[in-house]
């Protein structure tokens, strides 16, 4: 795992959030399961960031 890692999937998560937002109305107008993929994307991407941390001792 390295910098560019996770910039890109850091990136396509927020690309994905913006388009549900703007695309769909609203979180509100979802199913459910996709809310509930939405939150596993995110903590995957925080799990990523504290796993990054680990092994280099770095914030990013």
């Amino acid at each position: 795992m390295n910098r560019s890692t996770l910039i890109i999937t850091d990136a396509l998560f927020a690309a994905t959030v913006i388009m549900i937002a703007y695309g769909n109305g609203g979180f509100d107008k979802n199913p459910l399961f996709l809310n509930l993929l939405v939150v596993v994307a995110f903590a995957s991407c925080i799990i990523k960031h504290i796993n990054y941390y680990k092994l280099t001792k770095k914030i990013y």
